[in-house]
């Protein structure tokens, strides 16, 4: 009895994940932009990089939104090297918009041995009307290199489950709330800490920040989406303050965060 049982298990898990080859393949090809881009930067610089790879209205936080593209035309050259890869992918059920986030590492010159910055990415990536992959929108937080560790790259997989369309003006409201609709596979992004899932967190993620949603996006399918903007936490001089980045995806009918990145200007 419990031999037939354990036989049936794998077809039992393949019963709740769907066989799908053209997603399969456009998340693949969403995880390979990735991957050029962190090339492109080895290969060419990481201000040419990011240049290249930056949608024309793409945004990066400096610490305010900026436009990525023209902050990394007119920043000075630089030795710096930034090297990074993704741990992990999703895409809507569009195929023409989704998320990667994975560590990175920043070193003063290529030859030093040790790195002088680390931390994670977020990014969300677009399909541009040339079908090439663009970043829209994209955030790091930083932690000590000591904390640095070697990640597998892991695609987000797909099951049979009905998917449903969010509405744009239930995002924002949820965006502004205090308490976050998290679930147990969000990833959780602060300075200086490594990021984790909120299934491991030993602390509730604080429910008293107030959040300024400065803009957003949805995907076509309406399954997933990006709000950014600023943020308070605190009171008097503890008081702190900065910008968020975070990724949405439907969920049993739901907004749910897929990712909630903060990351405050005074580091």
């Amino acid at each position: 009895m419990k031999l037939s049982i354990l036989l049936a298990l794998p077809l039992l898990i393949c019963a709740f994940q769907a066989t799908n080859p053209a997603r399969d393949n456009a998340l693949e090809s969403l995880a390979n932009a990735e991957r050029n881009f962190a090339a492109t930067s080895v290969k060419k610089g990481l201000h040419q990089a990011f240049v290249e790879n930056m949608a024309d209205d793409g945004i990066v936080f400096a610490p305010t939104p900026t436009n990525g593209k023209k902050l990394h035309t007119e920043a000075p050259a630089t030795k710096a090297l930034l090297t990074w890869y993704p741990a992990y992918a999703d895409i809507s059920a569009s195929l023409d918009w989704g998320y990667t986030t994975g560590p990175y590492q920043l070193k003063a010159t290529p030859e030093d041995a040790k790195p002088v910055g680390a931390g994670f990415y977020l990014s969300v990536w677009k399909k541009q009307a040339d079908g090439q992959w663009k970043v829209a929108v994209d955030m790091g937080n930083s932690f000590s290199p000591e904390l640095i560790k070697q990640e597998v790259y892991q695609p987000a997989i797909v099951t049979k489950s009905k998917t449903s369309k969010g509405a744009k003006e239930e995002l924002l409201t949820i965006d502004a709330q205090k308490l976050q609709p998290y679930h147990t596979e969000t990833l959780i992004y602060r300075h200086g800490a490594y990021p984790v899932k909120y299934k491991d967190l030993r602390i509730e993620p604080a429910s008293t920040i107030v959040y300024t949603t400065l803009g957003h996006d949805i995907s076509p399918a309406a399954d997933m989406a990006y709000t950014y903007g600023s943020y308070t936490s605190g009171s008097g001089e503890k008081i702190e303050t900065g910008h968020y980045l975070k990724v949405w995806k439907m969920l049993d009918g739901q907004w749910k965060l897929a990712a909630h990145n903060l990351v405050p200007d005074k580091k």
